[in-house]
Protein backbone atom coordinates (compact mmCIF):
# COMPACT_ATOMS: atom_id res chain seq x y z
CA UNK A 1 0.00 0.00 0.00
CA UNK A 2 1.39 3.37 -0.94
CA UNK A 3 0.84 7.26 0.10
CA UNK A 4 -3.30 7.48 -1.27
CA UNK A 5 -4.41 4.16 -0.69
CA UNK A 6 -7.84 3.99 0.89
CA UNK A 7 -7.37 1.49 3.01
CA UNK A 8 -10.46 0.30 5.93
CA UNK A 9 -9.62 -0.69 9.47
CA UNK A 10 -9.95 -4.38 10.50
CA UNK A 11 -9.18 -4.66 14.42
CA UNK A 12 -8.81 -2.44 17.31
CA UNK A 13 -11.01 0.20 18.94
CA UNK A 14 -11.41 1.83 15.10
CA UNK A 15 -12.37 -1.20 13.63
CA UNK A 16 -14.66 -0.18 10.43
CA UNK A 17 -12.81 3.15 10.32
CA UNK A 18 -12.10 4.56 6.61
CA UNK A 19 -8.44 6.15 6.22
CA UNK A 20 -5.49 7.46 3.83
CA UNK A 21 -2.55 6.14 3.83
CA UNK A 22 0.02 9.16 4.34
CA UNK A 23 3.27 7.36 4.12
CA UNK A 24 4.89 3.73 5.03
CA UNK A 25 7.76 2.81 7.49
CA UNK A 26 8.63 -0.87 7.16
CA UNK A 27 5.22 -2.94 7.85
CA UNK A 28 3.86 0.31 9.95
CA UNK A 29 1.44 2.45 7.33
CA UNK A 30 0.78 6.41 8.82
CA UNK A 31 -3.22 7.04 8.10
CA UNK A 32 -5.65 10.14 8.59
CA UNK A 33 -9.41 10.94 8.03
CA UNK A 34 -9.00 14.35 8.46
CA UNK A 35 -11.36 14.27 11.47
CA UNK A 36 -9.91 11.80 14.49
CA UNK A 37 -6.81 11.59 13.04
CA UNK A 38 -5.32 14.22 11.43
CA UNK A 39 -2.71 14.95 9.01
CA UNK A 40 -0.27 16.48 11.50
CA UNK A 41 -1.00 13.55 14.10
CA UNK A 42 -1.53 10.73 11.72
CA UNK A 43 -1.59 7.02 13.19
CA UNK A 44 0.80 4.06 13.11
CA UNK A 45 -0.83 0.85 12.15
CA UNK A 46 0.26 -2.39 11.37
CA UNK A 47 0.13 -2.76 7.82
CA UNK A 48 -2.00 -6.23 8.62
CA UNK A 49 -4.62 -4.25 10.39
CA UNK A 50 -5.78 -2.67 7.24
CA UNK A 51 -7.26 -3.74 3.81
CA UNK A 52 -6.76 -1.78 0.57
CA UNK A 53 -10.16 -1.07 -0.62
CA UNK A 54 -8.60 -0.71 -4.11
CA UNK A 55 -9.25 3.11 -4.53
CA UNK A 56 -6.04 5.43 -4.83
CA UNK A 57 -6.57 9.23 -3.71
CA UNK A 58 -4.37 11.35 -5.73
CA UNK A 59 -3.04 13.81 -2.80
CA UNK A 60 -1.09 15.54 -5.53
CA UNK A 61 -3.47 17.87 -6.52
CA UNK A 62 -4.03 19.43 -3.19
CA UNK A 63 -1.21 21.43 -2.30
CA UNK A 64 -1.13 22.28 0.61
CA UNK A 65 -3.39 19.41 1.97
CA UNK A 66 -5.58 20.14 4.57
CA UNK A 67 -7.56 17.69 6.68
CA UNK A 68 -11.02 18.72 4.73
CA UNK A 69 -9.59 17.77 1.79
CA UNK A 70 -9.05 14.32 3.10
CA UNK A 71 -13.02 14.42 4.79
CA UNK A 72 -13.68 15.17 0.91
CA UNK A 73 -12.41 12.20 -0.44
CA UNK A 74 -13.43 9.87 2.00
CA UNK A 75 -16.77 11.17 2.57
CA UNK A 76 -18.42 9.09 -0.35
CA UNK A 77 -17.24 5.85 1.14
CA UNK A 78 -18.93 5.47 3.92
CA UNK A 79 -21.49 4.09 2.37
CA UNK A 80 -20.15 0.86 1.19
CA UNK A 81 -18.03 0.18 4.49
CA UNK A 82 -20.23 -3.13 4.76
CA UNK A 83 -19.16 -4.71 1.70
CA UNK A 84 -15.68 -3.89 1.99
CA UNK A 85 -15.33 -5.97 4.94
CA UNK A 86 -16.83 -8.51 4.35
CA UNK A 87 -14.89 -9.47 1.66
CA UNK A 88 -11.70 -11.43 2.32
Amino acid sequence: MEKGTVVISLSGHDKGNLYVVLKREGNFLFVCDGKNKLISEPKKKNQKHLRDTGTYVDLSVYSPLYDAHIRKELKGFNKCIDSIICKK
